[in-house]
């Protein structure tokens, strides 16, 4: 191989790491492992949070991050799920950028609900994987499929099974 394969080859296996650390913080958030997210996020490290119409919220350092996830992720959500797609990373050597969609369906508060929006990270290579330094995750929709997740509902129009625990490899 020559140098330019060998970059080449470096680029796609990094590409294919960072893919892997989107995963792991999905998988994390989606059967509230507040562990499992955490260990992608760098130290220090920056969280944004925005919704619709509303200013970004920072937590900056990983201390804030952790008590955003530790509070956040203890809940007793029916269903939580996200998809990831359309990623578009760019390496430039032990750093990188990504922009990428994001959906989820949930159930909470007795709501069906759809929601999804955009990550926009930045990420540093740690060893042999990334870790994001920031995530930035901004919610572009948020729709009630079904206001009132009822025994009925339930019955009839919906199939819940139970969350995922444990979900790490």
């Amino acid at each position: 191989m020559d140098e330019r394969e060998l970059r080449q080859l470096r680029e796609y296996l990094d590409r294919e790491q960072i893919r892997e650390t989107f995963n792991r913080y999905a998988f994390g958030v989606d059967s509230s492992d507040s562990e499992a997210v955490l260990s992608v996020f760098d130290d220090p490290c920056t969280l944004i949070t925005q919704q619709p119409g509303k200013p970004p919220r920072r937590y900056e350092g990983r201390a804030a991050v952790e008590r955003f996830f530790n509070r956040g992720l203890i809940n007793d959500l029916k269903l939580l799920r996200h998809r990831i797609t359309d990623n578009l990373i760019k390496v430039e050597g032990d750093r990188a950028g990504a922009r990428l969609y994001w959906d989820e369906i949930r159930e909470q508060n007795g709501q069906l609900i759809l929601g999804g929006g955009i990550y926009f990270d930045k990420l540093r290579r740690i060893g042999d994987g990334w870790k994001f330094t920031e995530r930035h995750a901004m919610t572009t929709y948020w729709i009630t499929l079904i206001d009132k997740v009822d025994e009925q509902a339930l019955a009839t129009q919906i199939l819940l099974a139970p969350r995922a625990k444990n979900v790490r490899l």
